[in-house]
């Protein structure tokens, strides 16, 4: 739930409202005085997480709009009536009467986990997504966009990109520390093992004199426990720690599913669910996330996929994960999707930005201090190479190994046990050691498994649970819990 109240604003006819939380905005009087003027699209210079709705009386127009990331979950779909839209899934399907399987959706979470269009579990329901916004007059609507990124190379100018982008980035840091102050809120912010929380606590620890709390979520005694706890140590934070040893969280399956509307495999965010539905929020402000940070700065894949797999991956895909957690206890703000911050850096060529180049340069140069600890078992500035292969980059020591899982996993014969031993939650390593774990899983899936029949899918899902891995087992569960009343 949002610690920032909605705008809502009537004038000359029109009526506007918005939700989540505003760093820079237009006042409502001169969004609609804009609006007035010509300029359809009056939130594309606002700067946030928000989604809103714009209704013009004299016109009998309905503007319902998203922010440039998708950042908020906004479905809308078209009834006898006209079309309908809310933030939650279930009750425009109630609403609606909108409850057929979406197979086309179902088959994307079975295979990759996520979906990469608009698409939900419900045929004829769909969700608005970056950068979108729908025009709705009478009972017709158009599916309109009014923003997305370019990653067009400019000219190469490392000390200029390098102070521009520590620029940006402050900027967007600063952005969560002054809302969180002004209205008198905590910093309480995640620290893991990766570089980009990392990089977020450095630089809000340099910006703001206000304590600041950072939380782990992890195995005990996994890097991403131990690390985030020296590290917060050294900046002089408080430090919480929830252990995650032996995967009981996973049983949450309806809790966790509905937390990101079933658009995702539930085991994705079960860790920050499980974290986050046993603090107390009342006092704590907009979360500092590090989401999304080395899809961006180090490059996953080559120049000419790069967009629309951000798009797909992080802004449709598993980058939803978190913040859609969170927003059920406050907002969150990654300053790595930051609209500036991103107009900027996705402009610096891809192969500057390959294997970390860039991102440990910016580093080295402005922040020493963070390559005291390894990061991925590296030296920052000392990376091993990588290669692309089939589009994506990786590590050429990690080549072999994935060579390997791709074949397992192609047999069916994919051992989770020996795959995920550097992984702070090792879902299947847990399933032997702890069989409260998959006694628990299998026995929702065998009572509510029935649900299953009449789809198309229905044979393959039920060997996908029977055979398959942890994650594998918890996508069907996640549809398993979307088709329940």
């Amino acid at each position: 739930m949002s610690k920032f109240p909605p705008i809502k604003y009537e004038l000359e006819g029109c009526r506007l409202e918005v939700f989540g939380v505003l760093f820079e905005a237009d006042n409502p009087e001169e969004a609609i005085r804009r609006y007035r003027h010509g300029e359809t699209v009056f939130w594309n210079n606002w700067r946030g997480s928000f989604c809103g709705t714009l209704t013009d009386g004299n016109q009998g127009v309905t503007l319902l709009f998203n922010d440039h990331i998708g950042s908020k979950m906004v479905f809308y779909a078209k009834t006898k009536s006209g079309y309908l839209y809310s933030t939650d899934l279930k009750t425009l399907s109630k609403e609606t009467g909108l409850q057929q399987p979406n197979e086309t959706f179902i088959k994307a979470i079975i295979d990759k986990g996520y979906t990469t269009d608009n698409n939900t579990v419900y045929q004829g329901i769909y969700r608005l997504l970056a950068g979108q916004y729908l025009r709705i007059q009478g009972k017709e609507a158009t599916l309109l966009s009014y923003h997305r990124f370019d990653n067009t190379p400019h000219p190469y100018h490392e000390a200029e990109m390098l102070a521009q982008t520590d620029l940006l980035f402050r900027q967007a840091v600063e952005r969560v520390l002054r809302k969180n102050e002004q209205a008198g809120l905590e910093h309480f912010f995640p620290l893991s093992g990766g570089l980009d929380s990392r990089m977020c606590q450095i630089v809000a620890r340099q910006l703001t004199r206000h304590p600041i709390t950072n939380f782990t979520y992890s195995q005990t005694g996994h890097y991403d426990h131990l690390l985030p706890h020296e590290i917060s140590r050294s900046l002089g934070n408080q430090w919480l720690f929830m252990a995650l040893d032996g995967g009981d969280y996973l049983t949450q399956i309806d809790a966790i599913s509905s937390a990101t509307q079933w658009l995702i495999n539930y085991n994705g965010p079960s860790e920050i669910y499980t974290f986050a539905s046993q603090q107390e929020w009342k006092d704590k402000g907009i979360v500092l996330t590090g989401v999304n940070g080395d899809n961006i700065l180090s490059v996953i894949t080559d120049r000419h996929h790069e967009i629309d797999l951000l798009y797909s991956l992080s802004f449709a895909g598993n980058g939803i994960g978190s913040p859609q957690v969170l927003q059920h206890y406050t907002e969150s703000y990654s300053p790595f999707c930051d609209v500036d911050f991103l107009e900027y850096v996705l402009h610096i060529p891809t192969a500057k930005r390959r294997n970390y180049a860039f991102y440990d340069k910016w580093i080295l140069s402005y922040y020493p201090q963070a390559a005291q600890w390894l990061h991925k078992h590296e030296r920052i500035g000392h990376r091993h190479w990588m290669v692309t292969v089939a589009g994506r980059n990786m590590f050429l020591k990690d080549l072999p190994k994935r060579i390997i899982w791709s074949i397992l996993k192609r047999l069916r014969i994919y051992d989770g046990y020996k795959i995920d031993t550097d992984s702070m939650n090792p879902y299947d390593r847990w399933a032997i050691s702890n069989p409260n774990l998959l006694s628990s899983l299998d026995a929702y899936f065998e009572q509510h498994k029935e649900l299953l029949n009449g789809l198309e899918m229905n044979k393959e899902l039920i060997r996908r649970y029977q055979s398959g891995n942890i994650t594998e087992k918890c996508a069907v569960l996640t549809i398993i819990s979307a088709l329940r009343p």
